[in-house]
Protein backbone atom coordinates (compact mmCIF):
# COMPACT_ATOMS: atom_id res chain seq x y z
CA UNK A 1 0.00 0.00 0.00
CA UNK A 2 1.42 3.34 -1.06
CA UNK A 3 1.12 6.53 1.01
CA UNK A 4 -0.28 9.61 -0.65
CA UNK A 5 1.75 12.79 -0.35
CA UNK A 6 -0.66 14.43 2.11
CA UNK A 7 -0.77 11.31 4.25
CA UNK A 8 3.03 11.05 4.18
CA UNK A 9 3.32 14.67 5.30
CA UNK A 10 0.83 14.12 8.14
CA UNK A 11 2.63 10.93 9.19
CA UNK A 12 5.97 12.77 9.33
CA UNK A 13 4.48 15.61 11.40
CA UNK A 14 3.06 13.18 13.96
CA UNK A 15 6.39 11.35 14.12
CA UNK A 16 8.21 14.66 14.57
CA UNK A 17 5.90 15.60 17.41
CA UNK A 18 6.42 12.37 19.33
CA UNK A 19 10.17 12.24 18.70
CA UNK A 20 10.46 15.88 19.81
CA UNK A 21 8.37 15.18 22.89
CA UNK A 22 10.55 12.19 23.81
CA UNK A 23 13.81 14.08 23.29
CA UNK A 24 12.49 17.13 25.18
CA UNK A 25 11.55 14.96 28.17
CA UNK A 26 15.04 13.46 28.18
CA UNK A 27 16.90 16.78 27.80
CA UNK A 28 14.84 19.43 29.67
CA UNK A 29 13.27 19.70 33.10
CA UNK A 30 11.21 22.87 32.66
CA UNK A 31 7.72 22.45 31.12
CA UNK A 32 8.21 25.54 28.94
CA UNK A 33 11.39 24.11 27.46
CA UNK A 34 9.70 20.75 26.86
CA UNK A 35 6.89 22.48 24.91
CA UNK A 36 9.36 24.66 22.99
CA UNK A 37 11.57 21.68 22.12
CA UNK A 38 8.55 19.68 20.98
CA UNK A 39 7.30 22.55 18.79
CA UNK A 40 10.74 23.11 17.27
CA UNK A 41 11.23 19.45 16.41
CA UNK A 42 7.69 19.24 14.97
CA UNK A 43 8.32 22.32 12.81
CA UNK A 44 11.71 20.90 11.76
CA UNK A 45 10.19 17.57 10.72
CA UNK A 46 7.41 19.41 8.88
CA UNK A 47 9.82 21.59 6.89
CA UNK A 48 12.19 18.73 6.02
CA UNK A 49 9.30 16.53 4.90
CA UNK A 50 7.65 19.35 2.98
CA UNK A 51 10.85 20.09 1.06
CA UNK A 52 11.46 16.43 0.25
CA UNK A 53 7.84 15.86 -0.87
CA UNK A 54 7.98 19.02 -3.00
CA UNK A 55 11.15 17.87 -4.75
CA UNK A 56 9.70 14.40 -5.23
CA UNK A 57 6.54 15.79 -6.83
CA UNK A 58 8.53 18.22 -8.98
CA UNK A 59 10.81 15.56 -10.43
CA UNK A 60 8.07 12.95 -10.72
CA UNK A 61 5.61 15.19 -12.60
CA UNK A 62 8.32 16.70 -14.82
CA UNK A 63 9.18 13.29 -16.31
CA UNK A 64 5.54 12.27 -16.74
CA UNK A 65 4.45 15.48 -18.44
CA UNK A 66 7.28 15.46 -20.97
CA UNK A 67 6.70 11.81 -21.90
CA UNK A 68 2.91 11.67 -22.08
CA UNK A 69 2.06 14.97 -23.79
CA UNK A 70 1.76 13.55 -27.35
CA UNK A 71 -0.36 10.65 -26.15
CA UNK A 72 -2.66 13.09 -24.34
CA UNK A 73 -3.03 15.14 -27.51
CA UNK A 74 -3.89 12.02 -29.52
CA UNK A 75 -6.40 10.96 -26.91
CA UNK A 76 -8.02 14.39 -26.92
CA UNK A 77 -8.30 14.30 -30.72
CA UNK A 78 -10.05 10.93 -30.50
CA UNK A 79 -12.47 12.33 -27.93
CA UNK A 80 -13.22 15.33 -30.14
CA UNK A 81 -13.98 13.04 -33.09
CA UNK A 82 -16.22 10.87 -30.91
CA UNK A 83 -18.09 13.93 -29.62
CA UNK A 84 -18.64 15.12 -33.20
CA UNK A 85 -20.05 11.71 -34.18
CA UNK A 86 -22.38 11.69 -31.21
CA UNK A 87 -23.49 15.25 -31.89
CA UNK A 88 -24.40 14.33 -35.47
CA UNK A 89 -26.34 11.28 -34.28
CA UNK A 90 -28.13 13.38 -31.68
CA UNK A 91 -29.07 15.98 -34.30
CA UNK A 92 -30.47 13.22 -36.53
CA UNK A 93 -32.56 11.89 -33.65
CA UNK A 94 -33.83 15.41 -32.87
CA UNK A 95 -34.80 15.92 -36.49
CA UNK A 96 -36.65 12.60 -36.54
CA UNK A 97 -38.51 13.49 -33.34
CA UNK A 98 -39.48 16.89 -34.75
CA UNK A 99 -40.90 15.32 -37.91
CA UNK A 100 -42.80 12.79 -35.80
CA UNK A 101 -44.27 15.58 -33.66
CA UNK A 102 -45.22 17.52 -36.78
CA UNK A 103 -46.86 14.45 -38.30
CA UNK A 104 -48.78 13.76 -35.08
CA UNK A 105 -50.02 17.37 -34.96
CA UNK A 106 -51.18 17.18 -38.56
CA UNK A 107 -52.98 13.89 -37.86
CA UNK A 108 -54.65 15.42 -34.78
CA UNK A 109 -55.80 18.40 -36.87
CA UNK A 110 -57.20 16.09 -39.55
CA UNK A 111 -58.94 14.01 -36.89
CA UNK A 112 -60.51 17.13 -35.34
CA UNK A 113 -61.69 18.31 -38.75
CA UNK A 114 -63.10 14.85 -39.51
CA UNK A 115 -64.95 14.73 -36.16
CA UNK A 116 -66.36 18.23 -36.62
CA UNK A 117 -67.52 17.37 -40.16
CA UNK A 118 -69.01 14.12 -38.90
CA UNK A 119 -70.84 15.96 -36.12
CA UNK A 120 -72.20 18.49 -38.62
CA UNK A 121 -73.39 15.72 -40.94
CA UNK A 122 -75.10 13.95 -38.04
CA UNK A 123 -76.85 17.18 -37.05
CA UNK A 124 -78.03 17.75 -40.61
CA UNK A 125 -79.22 14.16 -40.85
CA UNK A 126 -81.10 14.48 -37.55
CA UNK A 127 -82.72 17.71 -38.68
CA UNK A 128 -83.89 16.11 -41.93
CA UNK A 129 -85.34 13.13 -40.14
CA UNK A 130 -87.33 15.09 -37.60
Amino acid sequence: MMLKMDNFLSFAIVNGFFIGLLLSFLKFDDPEMIVAGTLLSTIGFYLITLVSVSFFIKFLTQKESSIKKPSYNNLLEEYIEEFDKREKATNKIRGFLRTMEKTMREEEKEERVYKSNKDKLLELANEDIF
